[in-house]
C-alpha cells in the first residue's frame, strides 16, 4: 500500500555505537559554524554589494539579490548538515535519511554556484558597461571574493556529509 505524501522509509544499517557518535560529532561541528559563518558573509555580501561604486546600476541590484539568494543556499547547507544528525541514532544510521541529505546538500551548493556565478557576471558586467565605465576597487575584490567564499561554504558542506554519512 502507498501513501501519499509519506517519504521513503527508513533502511537502517548497523554501526558501532562510537562509530555513531563520530558522525553526529562531525556533522554539528562541521555544521554550526556553516551556519553562523554563512549568516555572516552573507550580511556582508548584501552591505559591500550595495555600497560598491556601481551601486547605480539597476544590474547591480540583481547581483545583490543574487549573491544573498547564495548566502541562503549555503546557510541551507548548513543547517542541512547539522540536521542530518538525526540520521545517525543509537547504533545505526539511516541510510534513505542520510542519501536525501547528500543530494540536498548538492542541491543547495548547485544553487549557491549557480547564484554567486550570477552575482559575479553581473558585477563584471556593470564594471565594464561601455556606457559608464566604474574602477574596479577593493570593495569590487571583497565581494567578488566572499561570493567565492560563499561557494566554498556549500562545497565543505557537500562533501564532509559525502564522507561521513557514506556508511557502507
Amino acid at each position: 500500500m502507498i501513501i501519499i505524501g509519506q517519504g521513503p522509509q527508513p533502511q537502517w544499517v548497523w554501526v558501532s555505537a562510537a562509530r555513531v557518535q563520530r558522525i553526529r560529532a562531525r556533522l554539528a561541528v562541521t555544521g554550526l559554524p556553516l551556519i553562523g559563518m554563512a549568516l555572516v558573509f552573507g550580511i556582508v555580501l548584501v552591505a559591500v554589494g550595495l555600497n560598491l561604486p556601481t551601486s547605480h546600476n539597476p544590474l547591480n541590484l540583481l547581483g545583490v539579490v543574487m549573491a544573498g539568494i547564495a548566502a541562503f543556499c549555503a546557510l541551507l547547507s548548513g543547517l542541512s548538515l547539522a540536521t542530518a544528525r538525526s540520521c545517525a541514532r543509537g547504533e545505526c544510521v539511516d541510510m534513505n535519511g542520510a542519501r536525501l541529505v547528500r543530494r540536498l546538500l548538492g542541491v543547495w551548493w548547485g544553487g549557491a554556484i549557480f547564484c554567486a556565478m550570477a552575482a559575479w557576471f553581473s558585477e563584471v558586467m556593470t564594471l565594464n558597461s561601455e556606457v559608464r565605465p566604474v574602477p574596479f576597487t577593493a570593495g569590487s575584490a571583497v565581494y567578488l571574493a566572499l561570493l567565492a567564499v560563499v561557494v566554498v561554504l556549500g562545497g565543505v558542506a557537500f562533501f564532509t556529509a559525502r564522507r561521513v554519512l557514506r556508511v557502507a
